[in-house]
């Protein structure tokens, strides 16, 4: 029996560099600690049709794929990376100008049973990051940060996601935020250096 899911940790952030029929890219994952929540939500319409006097088949298109997600602090540094943001004399600077990068993200949730369910999000763009303060009134009111986030699928092979779990025939848990694991050979990649696929699917 499948353990029940619960608890969150391992936020990691790749930036995805090339995404074509032929190759794919990232660079080396980053861990961005803190993890506070993550919400997955995919955009699909269903369209039933209908045969021998009733519904025979029903259709499902995927659109993009929300994702909002909630971290304790999103350091400057890596803002800078992800939104292009420019630095200036150690001033972190907002402009229309700015080029936000597509991301890979990674996480795990427990698992009741014990061990971990793995999970990296293949291609996403981050919204520009929303800000809000409160003064402390008699005690320190946290502020995490909120991200929220499109993801899409890859040209590469059309997938948007990749998962697995402990206790099942998955045993690479040790390695799963080393690479961004778009497909099972890159848990076998030498690590080090950017990944790159073969033939698309």
């Amino acid at each position: 029996m499948s353990g029940i899911l619960h608890g969150l940790d391992m936020f990691h952030l790749a930036i995805l560099t090339e995404d074509t029929r032929a190759a794919i890219n990232y660079e080396a994952p980053e861990a961005l600690p803190g993890a506070v929540n993550v919400s997955v939500k995919p955009n699909a319409e269903s369209e039933s049709f209908y045969a021998d006097n009733g519904a025979f088949d029903v259709f499902n298109s995927l659109g993009d794929i929300d994702v909002s997600m909630e971290v304790a602090s999103l350091p400057l540094s890596v803002q800078k990376k992800i939104y292009g943001h420019k630095e200036e004399n150690g001033v972190l600077f907002d402009s229309i100008e700015d080029k936000i990068e597509n991301l890979a993200l990674g996480f795990r949730a427990k698992l009741s049973t014990g061990g971990y369910r793995y999970y990296w999000l293949l291609k996403g763009k981050p919204q520009l990051l929303e800000s809000e303060h409160q003064t402390d009134e008699g005690k320190t009111t946290p502020q995490p940060a909120k991200v929220a986030l499109k993801f899409m699928p890859l040209q590469h092979n059309g997938r948007w996601r990749g998962k697995a779990e402990d206790g099942t025939t998955f045993t690479e848990g040790g390695k799963w935020f080393n690479k961004v694991v778009y497909e099972g050979a890159a848990l076998t990649e030498p690590t080090g250096g950017t990944g790159v696929g073969g033939d698309g699917a």
